[in-house]
């Protein structure tokens, strides 16, 4: 019986099928490879290499920036740039500038409030002086911020400068504001620095140099020691001639919140209204008065320390015998 051979396909049909069915395979995949491209330019987008996120990335970063910054304020508690580089931006420390800017917008707008970096705590001590000289890379900024209102001032308090934080009521509050604005308002009108035994003395003439009326903080040196600790206040201790003096000085966040214009503002508040020569003379002895602690800071960068004594002794004298004139005027006042 013969032999069947069965005939088997020719390989050329087959090679010259092969490449028509991967013609369309090769182009599909021509043809899929730009959407890839173009989500990798929607979710960074730049020129030289560096990654920078989208902007729905860049929305909610703002977003914490805004959350960071109302909780900070809402505490009290200073905005400080590491905590925004941690909490805010992440791994895009770059975008700082950005995030920044359009919060800036976001609270200005909606909250009518913006941040304010706070100023550099002064050197004042001879110690704390010489180590600046000493430090090569001394900072210039403070690298943190607090809110301040944004608000035109028919739609504000005369004092009132950052939204209400976390107390126990509106009482206690309006008491703390009006406290540490009377401590930051004798400060100031006493040449930018009060020794510690005269703020006794003043806080005692307002029933206020052992007890206040903030929910928490009854104690005096308990409070005291809070507005130190917000930034309101500076207790300096410094040793001349073997005794320790001690003295009260105004803080970052008091300079920003209440500063001159706060303190001119309370003591508007309390002494003004009279006749017109009384107004007149009152502003001549606001602005000599508050005039005193701008030429100090202006002066301070350029002051040499001191081997011994205090800085700035001259000018302290001044300050005392204008609190001498002033308490012998508010004794005749009240006889």
């Amino acid at each position: 019986m013969p032999l069947i051979r069965k005939r088997r396909a020719p390989v050329a049909d087959d090679d010259e099928e092969a490449p028509v069915a991967s013609t369309p395979q090769s182009t599909q995949r021509r043809h899929r490879s730009p959407p890839a491209s173009d989500h990798e330019d929607e979710e960074y987008t730049n020129g030289g290499g560096d990654a920078t996120p989208s902007d729905a990335n860049l929305d909610q970063m703002v977003k914490n920036m805004v959350r960071l910054a109302l909780a900070c304020e809402y505490a009290r508690i200073p905005i400080r740039r590491a905590d925004i580089g941690a909490k805010v931006l992440g791994k895009n420390p770059r975008q700082f500038k950005a995030v920044f800017d359009e919060a800036q917008l976001q609270l200005r707008a909606r909250f009518g409030m913006e941040m304010v970096e706070l100023p550099m705590k002064e050197k004042v001590t001879v110690a704390q002086r010489r180590a600046a000289q000493k430090s090569e890379k001394a900072s210039t900024t403070s690298k943190a911020y607090i809110l301040t209102t944004t608000l035109p001032a028919k739609f504000r308090l005369p004092l009132t400068a950052s939204p209400p934080p976390a107390t126990t009521s509106s009482t206690s509050e309006a008491a703390y504001t009006a406290l540490y604005t009377f401590v930051i308002a004798l400060i100031l009108l006493s040449g930018g620095s009060l020794p510690a035994a005269k703020l006794d003395r003043y806080l005692k003439r307002t029933n206020a140099d052992e007890h206040t009326p903030v929910d928490g903080f009854e104690k005096t040196e308990k409070l005291l020691a809070r507005m130190g600790r917000e930034g309101y206040v500076i207790k300096v201790r410094e040793n001349a001639g073997g005794e320790e003096m001690v003295e009260w000085m105004v803080g970052p966040r008091g300079r920003v919140e209440v500063g001159e214009q706060g303190v001119g503002g309370l003591v508007r508040a309390v002494y003004g209204g009279g006749e017109e020569g009384d107004v007149a003379d009152l502003e001549k002895r606001l602005q000599r008065s508050l005039g005193v602690v701008s030429e100090q800071r202006r002066a301070a960068p350029a002051e040499a320390p001191r081997k011994r004594g205090r800085p700035r002794k001259e000018t302290e004298d001044e300050a005392d015998e204008r609190l001498e004139r002033s308490e012998d005027e508010d004794d005749d006042d009240d006889d």
